[in-house]
């Protein structure tokens, strides 16, 4: 099915080299990143109007308070539409909704995405509790007066949704496993992936439980990074040094708890489903027509809920799915996140840009060594979490 189309397109795309930059600063790194975006597209700067990046992070070492106006200063911009809405992980996947939305009510033509972190040269843990060193208060995603108080992290939210997975749907920790060691075998194609090193299901099954039952390689690397990418009307297409990314279709969603009550690993597959429903029903394809998946890899788990929420298996059949192979690049029906994702290349943080860039690489024919023969159409979900049954999701089909 031919997927359709709006008036938006990626028309560049960056991403940085670095895994760990202790010498520059998260401003610098998304500078570069923002430069190397605006080159990839052949535009000039002064052509941006709009801009979207990260607003404060509660764990610390990113752009801070007022992140838009702030980076816009550094980047010396001057769009007249900004954002930085804050839905964790999916915030990206969010700009690039509002981006969508800008162009097609006419505000807008050229917008600028980006982000940058040095959070592993910072030393921070995402999605665990930090303290300001100047006044000494708790800085946590989680509510204090309700959930922090029982020493809860993201991390181990995770493991308690795992547990259920697997106690509802027979979800197994070896199935987990294989999310990980494929995604390790991708990063080996990636010569900008932070861990390259083979990796096996043993291994991962013998490494430290962090949050029972997920192990040390169930959980997203932490690292340095940034990346940009520029969303343009189909004007300036023209200009344009790269042939276009069509943004086809997205969608968002979000779940909450209701007062405590609720089937939070459910409620969340749920969320997913009706975010990706959003993104067929725009773009006029199903999960047959996609070729390639970038899917927002914080923990192996969130592999399979998003496979069984988009509907490219069934309920409680995520594990076997991957377990057999189909996320594999070399002969999987569902190569996903070529580059590695956040469990072997990068996770600075907010990983959801980086989706769009791998994307937009994969439907270029741009990906070298881990190009999917023949992608036209991808697809990209990244769920963001202010604790596990607060979250949201967001969904995009891209197409060339």
């Amino acid at each position: 099915m031919t997927p359709t189309k709006t008036r938006a397109a990626i028309a560049g795309v960056y991403e940085h080299p670095t895994r760990f930059a202790p010498d520059k600063s998260e401003w610098l790194l998304m500078a570069e990143a923002c430069r190397g975006a605006i080159q990839d597209a052949g535009l000039r700067p002064e052509q941006i109007d709009a801009f979207f990046t990260s607003a404060t992070a509660p764990e610390g070492g990113w752009l801070g308070a007022c992140a838009s106006v702030m980076a816009a200063d550094y980047l010396n911009i001057h769009p007249r539409f900004i954002d930085e809405t804050d839905v964790g992980g999916a915030s990206f996947g969010y700009y690039v909704n509002r981006a969508v939305m800008g162009i097609e009510a006419g505000l807008f033509k050229c917008a600028l995405i980006a982000y940058g972190a040095t959070t592993k040269s910072l030393g921070v843990n995402v999605g665990t509790v930090r303290y300001d060193d100047l006044t000494g208060q708790r800085i946590s995603p989680m509510p204090d007066a309700f959930e922090q108080v029982y020493g809860t992290t993201v991390t181990s939210f995770m493991g308690l949704l795992t547990q259920r997975y697997m106690h509802d749907y027979g979800l197994t920790s070896e199935q987990l496993a294989h999310v990980a060691v494929t995604m390790r075998e991708h990063a080996a194609l990636n010569p900008d992936a932070a861990h390259r090193k083979p990796l096996t299901v043993e291994d991962v099954l013998s490494s430290p439980v962090i949050a029972s039952p997920l192990h040390k390689f169930d959980c997203c690397i932490i690292s340095d990074g940034a990346a940009a990418l520029l969303v343009v009307h189909r004007d300036l297409l023209p200009e344009c040094a790269k042939p276009p990314v069509w943004l086809a279709g997205f969608g968002e969603s979000i779940m909450h708890h209701e007062g405590g009550l609720g089937d939070w690993a459910a409620e969340s597959r749920e969320m997913v489903r009706r975010a990706c429903r959003q993104a067929f029903d725009m773009a006029g394809v199903g999960p047959a027509d996609i070729d390639t998946a970038m899917i927002y890899d914080a923990f192996t788990v969130n592999v399979v809920i998003d496979l069984e929420g988009a509907g490219f298996c069934g309920v409680g059949d995520g594990g076997a799915f991957v377990a057999d192979g189909q996320l594999k690049l070399d002969g999987g029906s569902l190569p996903t996140n070529p580059d590695g994702g956040g469990l072997s290349s990068n996770h600075p943080g907010r990983r959801g840009i980086f989706l769009f860039v791998e994307a937009t690489r994969q439907l270029r024919g741009e990906a070298d060594g881990r190009q999917v023969p023949g992608a036209e159409t991808a697809m990209c979900t990244a769920t963001g979490a202010a604790f596990l049954a607060r979250r949201g999701s967001a969904a995009h089909i891209l197409t060339r």
